[in-house]
């Protein structure tokens, strides 16, 4: 396996395990290591994430199912809610440029940051 691939599955372990620990989307951690490690473009690096997240979220879905996770109802719920949802933020993606959707993002993960710091207070 080559270095770059063997990259790709160290971001993707990185992503995974944030993704089933912390129920955070692997996103948060996938596009900016692409970005800065893998040297992806910002669109790039989203639309590779999205791809990426399917597998690793069936897998931690499994596991949880395996442990009686028992809000399935709701995950279906969501999950509806998210193929409408990736379906309009695919499209607009194509309509912004790569700065835009960077500056987005960033105040995106801020904002998350700032809600969890201020949960603890």
């Amino acid at each position: 396996m080559n270095k770059r691939k063997l990259l790709l599955v160290f971001i993707g372990l990185c992503g995974g395990m944030a993704s089933g620990l912390l129920g955070i989307g692997g996103g948060i951690i996938f596009v900016p290591l692409l970005i800065s490690i893998a040297k992806f473009n910002q669109k790039d690096a989203h639309a590779t994430s999205v791809g990426a997240i399917v597998p690793a979220v069936i897998v931690g879905a499994a596991i949880y199912g395996l442990n009686k996770f028992d809000n399935l109802g709701d995950s279906i719920y969501l999950g509806v809610g998210g193929i409408i949802g990736a379906q309009i933020g695919a499209r607009l993606m194509y309509k912004i440029s790569n700065k835009q959707l960077k500056k987005g993002f960033g105040i995106l993960l801020v904002i998350v940051a700032i809600r969890m710091i201020m949960s603890w207070v």
